[in-house]
This record gives structure tokens, C-alpha cells and sequence, in this order.
């Protein structure tokens, strides 16, 4: 049995993932491309659907790639892959799923937005891998709505939409909304839509096809993925890494953190020399700090702003640590970063 988006067995109507108009109908998937896309969450978003098609011997998904203007697209690593229609020959969907290579700071092309809005009207479903529910959000196609992303954006996107309910699932389904992570997420919510569909044993098959091993499930957590970057097996090490990520703004101290692991302050700091060359407190403080970078690139936040959301109390102390940490000032930070960004655009 699936465990589904809020529990066992749910209401078909809000653990589907697609829109499907009859049983005995294909479903029909939609893929935008935008310039520079991701590869790999759009590989793995594809390729269950045409696995799941090979699996049954029956078309059960039918797929178009869809760009701005019907011309080839080139995904980030260089490759470029032709398309089946523009936006403007399309005027009905039942579902698209938008791979688009959005920079947290670019604008929402109005055409875009309006093309989507009009399907979403019509009853389209409509969902985003990665960066995409960026683009989403700025559009206000997301406002009301549960939605996941990347943990790189998550600071920034907390920040900057607050009408949105962004969990920690590596995949969101909402209604008539879904979102993902990314990456492997991307697979891990196509298996689910094959599960909740067509049935557990199609989507398990698809699964061992691409030796994909458990299913991911949709309440499985972005920390989880976040602690694997760690890179340590220790419990209780992190436990306390996770207890700083989750306070950021508000730190905790390092005698709080060994008391909610239940060890001394001692065995704390000899666990973080132990396994990243650093005591607790310049641990803390560069997370803390790679925070408040990526809310510099990411949004347009004063660096005052920027300092209180890093958890640091005095602007002058988080300008001296930013510039100690990254060899430049807060301002400089993002304007490089801005330039980089005008740089890849001209490309």
C-alpha cells in the first residue's frame, strides 16, 4: 500500500498528481524547457513516464517538450533538445510541469506567466523542479499553496514569500499544484504519480528498472538530505547540526545545543574538532554566515536586514565576519554575483 501526500489511503482528488480526464484516456504531461535548464530532474521526471508506458505495454502518459518559441533549447551542461510545439500553439493542458533555468533575481516574463495562468484557469495542473517553483512563486502562481524547493533557495523563498507554505518534503502535492526538490526528488515524485495512478506494483517495477531501491516518500524531509551532506554517522553530532540549521535567526547557545543532545559541552566540542576541525561556536557561525550569503545573492534584503535574519545582532559584527569568512563585503558579494548573473545571460 502507498502512503500517500497526508496519509494512507487519502481522497483520490488530492493525492493525484495529474489531471486525467478519463480512465480510459492517456494522461497527458506537458514539459516547458526554459534556456539553460537542469538535465537531471528532468531526465528523471521524463523517464519513469515512458519506462511506466514500456512497463505496461500501453501508453498510460503521452508527453510534449514545449519551449517559448518551438526552437531547440539548451539544458546548463550544453546539450540541446528539440521541442514538439511553442507556448502560443498551445491553448489546452491538463498538466505542466516547468524545468527552467530561473536565477532567484530575473523577472517573470509576462508571456510566460499570462500562458500559464490562462491553462491553470482552464483546470491545468501545474508543477516545478528545483528553481522552477522560484519562478512559480514570483509569478503569484504559487500564493496559498504548499510547495517545496531545493534547500539552496529555501532561505531566500522564506524570505520572500510569505503567502506560500513551504515544507521540508522533498516533494509537495497540493491540489492542483506540485513541486519538488529536484534531483532525485523529481524521480521519487513521478513513482508516486505511476503508484497513485496505476498501482503500487507498476510503480515499484519502473522503480527497480532504474535500480532506484526504496520509493521515496512524499513526507520524507529535505534535512535528511541536508545531514547526508554532513557527512558524518555520529547521532548526536547531527542531531546538534540539524538544531543549528533550524536556528539561524534565533541561535541557540553552544550550552543549549549539548543539553537538547543530552551530551556535555565537552563531548560536543570534541565531536566537532573530531569531525570538522572547528569548535562549535566557528561551526555555528559559518553556517550562519553561508546563510546570509545566499540571502545577499538571492534577494534584494538590506544587509542590515540580512544580518538580523543570520541570526546577528549588530550589523558591524556580521559585516566583519562576512568579509573575514568570503574576502569581501556583503555589498560586493552580491553585486559580483549580480554581474555574474547579467555575464551568463549575455551567454
Amino acid at each position: 500500500m502507498v502512503t500517500l501526500h497526508n496519509g494512507p489511503l487519502m481522497d483520490a482528488a488530492m493525492a493525484y498528481v495529474f489531471r486525467r480526464r478519463s480512465q480510459e484516456e492517456p494522461i497527458r504531461v506537458d514539459f516547458y524547457i526554459g534556456d539553460r535548464f537542469t538535465l537531471v530532474p528532468f531526465i528523471n521526471a521524463l523517464d519513469p513516464l515512458r519506462i511506466a508506458n514500456l512497463a505496461s505495454g500501453r501508453t498510460l502518459f503521452e508527453t510534449r517538450l514545449i519551449s517559448d518559441d518551438g526552437k531547440p533549447v539548451t539544458a546548463i551542461n550544453g546539450m540541446r533538445f528539440e521541442v514538439d510545439a511553442a507556448t502560443r500553439d498551445i491553448q489546452h493542458a491538463d498538466n505542466i510541469f516547468m524545468f527552467i533555468g530561473f536565477d532567484p533575481l530575473m523577472e517573470v516574463p509576462p508571456a510566460l506567466a499570462n500562458w500559464l495562468r490562462r491553462l491553470v484557469v482552464q483546470g491545468a495542473h501545474l508543477g516545478a523542479a528545483g528553481a522552477g517553483a522560484l519562478f512559480l512563486a514570483q509569478a503569484g502562481l504559487l500564493d496559498g499553496y504548499s510547495a517545496t524547493i531545493h534547500w539552496n533557495y529555501r532561505d531566500s523563498f522564506l524570505e520572500s514569500f510569505p503567502k506560500i507554505r513551504l515544507s521540508r518534503n522533498t516533494f509537495e502535492i497540493d491540489r492542483n499544484r506540485f513541486t519538488c526538490a529536484g534531483g532525485t526528488a523529481t524521480m521519487n515524485l513521478m513513482l508516486h504519480a505511476i503508484a497513485v495512478h496505476f498501482g503500487q506494483d507498476l510503480a515499484s517495477e519502473v522503480a527497480d528498472l532504474f535500480i532506484a531501491g526504496e520509493m521515496g516518500r512524499p513526507e520524507t524531509k529535505l534535512p535528511r538530505m541536508r545531514r547526508a551532506r554532513v557527512g558524518v554517522a555520529q547521532t548526536s553530532l547531527r542531531f546538534v547540526v540539524e538544531e543549528m540549521e533550524t536556528h539561524i535567526e534565533d541561535p541557540l547557545s553552544i550550552v543549549d545545543l549539548a543539553t537538547r543532545a543530552s551530551i556535555s559541552q565537552r563531548s560536543l566540542t570534541r565531536l566537532f574538532r573530531e569531525h570538522f576541525q572547528v569548535t562549535p561556536v566557528q561551526y555555528y557561525r559559518r553556517l550562519r554566515l553561508q546563510h546570509g550569503r545566499r540571502l545577499m545573492q538571492q534577494t534584494d534584503m538590506p544587509a542590515t536586514q540580512v544580518a538580523l535574519a543570520s541570526g546577528f545582532r549588530s550589523p558591524e559584527h556580521f559585516f566583519r565576519s562576512y568579509r573575514k569568512e568570503f574576502a569581501c563585503s556583503p555589498t560586493d558579494d552580491r553585486r559580483k554575483s549580480r554581474q555574474l548573473v547579467e555575464e551568463r545571460r549575455e551567454e
